[in-house]
């Protein structure tokens, strides 16, 4: 399994394998190992993802997680999102939702889009605490608003809906609009499509 765990929509969101593909160079790669190994918390993140996915280097999923709770216990916003989605999802760690709310909260507060969304997710579900749609709605639109296409897609579902907000189909057809101009395939095709069965009752 790679690290790219989506929740959001159903699915947890851990975009994180985007960053194996620019390690082009055996120098590159070995200047991230001993970085790692130095203790930078954004290195050790990005080992993390290799000996993950064994990209690049021989598998280990041992090491992985131990660099990247490193990074996380350095407060490295990526890291901490993407632990927290391992938690969230109990992969090859102990499932801890109390656990993998913590990591998204902290991630969030650091502006992580990512973590944003997953915060969102929560408390939307009501996973690791209670059910809250107004958190739920805030956390989305900080993630919407700093541009993120998925935080602008699901946003649009909330103002559809009037999940934590009043129904506005004005600013749900804004964000869908500006979801599908970064791509988003959901926006994109709803846009194309005016399909209203894309228009879920509950976006999560």
């Amino acid at each position: 399994m790679s690290l790219q765990i989506l929740v959001a929509a159903g699915v947890v969101l851990l975009a994180a394998a985007f960053a194996l593909s620019y390690i082009s160079s055996r120098k590159k790669l070995r200047r991230i190992l001993i970085q790692a190994q130095e203790g930078l918390p954004s290195a050790q993140y990005e080992a993390a993802l290799l000996y993950y996915a064994g990209k690049r280097v021989a598998a280990d999923k041992t090491l992985a997680l131990h660099y990247l709770q490193s990074a996380a216990d350095s407060g490295y916003a990526k890291a901490l999102n993407a632990l927290g989605a391992l938690y969230h999802a109990g992969k090859d760690v102990t499932q801890d939702d109390q656990k993998a709310l913590s990591c998204y909260r902290r991630s969030a507060e650091q502006e992580d889009f990512e973590g944003m969304i997953n915060l969102a997710v929560m408390y939307r579900r009501g996973t690791g605490t209670d059910k809250d749609n107004d958190q739920a709605f805030a956390w989305m639109k900080k993630a919407a608003d700093k541009g993120s296409p998925l935080g602008q897609r699901l946003l649009a579902e909330f103002y559809y809906n009037g999940i934590g907000t009043d129904k506005n189909e004005q600013e749900a057809m804004k964000y869908y609009t500006l979801a599908a101009a970064q791509k988003e395939p959901v926006a994109v095709k709803f846009l194309k499509t005016r399909d209203p069965r894309l228009l879920r009752n509950d976006p999560l």
